[in-house]
């Protein structure tokens, strides 16, 4: 199992580095009009949010994951939610997969919309790891602290798979707070 403390840091690092060069690429052509570094820029981090939208959109790839518990909370209190994660293959329970998840209020992948890359970077940062109970069933607990729509990013990373496989094995699930 990976520490997830060191995953994330790996996520951030690796997504700081791209920015970093993205940025330093629009700063390498030298002295350039404001308003065309600027629209460089932008570019970039377009491309960099279209990037992560397109990852974060597919279908998981190794795993199945589904919540077998209510999708409807009430708002103020402790939720528990209990997700069975799958082989996608043998269609037998992951029981020792790293389950990674980040709960936002709103649509999926609104974080991102509102705020692109550094609300992707701000993802990763909180996320943290579901409890394993047994036999691919992992327990989710928070308390949503207003009504409305909440999306749960959902990551497996199989045992033996790199930390990239999350990228691959993503799905999101959504939660209605009443």
């Amino acid at each position: 199992m990976f520490n997830t403390t060191i995953l994330i840091g790996i996520i951030v690092g690796s997504i700081s580095v791209i920015l970093a060069s993205l940025v330093g690429t629009t700063l390498s052509y030298g002295v350039i009009s404001t308003e065309n570094a600027y629209a460089e820029k932008q570019s970039s981090t377009s491309s960099m949010t279209e990037m992560c939208r397109s990852l974060m959109s597919q279908v998981p790839k190794d795993v199945v994951i589904k919540t077998i518990s209510r999708q409807q909370v009430p708002v103020g209190k402790e939720a528990s939610f209990v997700l069975v994660v799958t082989d996608k293959i043998t269609n037998k329970p992951l029981a020792n997969a790293d389950v990674l998840l980040h709960i936002e209020e709103g649509a999926p992948m609104a974080m991102m919309n509102k705020m692109g890359t550094m609300g992707m970077m701000s993802m990763m940062e909180n996320m943290f790891n579901a409890e394993n109970i047994g036999d691919g069933k992992y327990l989710v607990k928070f308390t949503p602290t207003t009504k409305g729509i909440y999306t749960m990013h959902t990551h497996a990373i199989p045992a033996g798979k790199s930390m990239m496989s999350m990228m691959n094995n993503h799905m999101d699930i959504g939660i209605i707070v009443k």
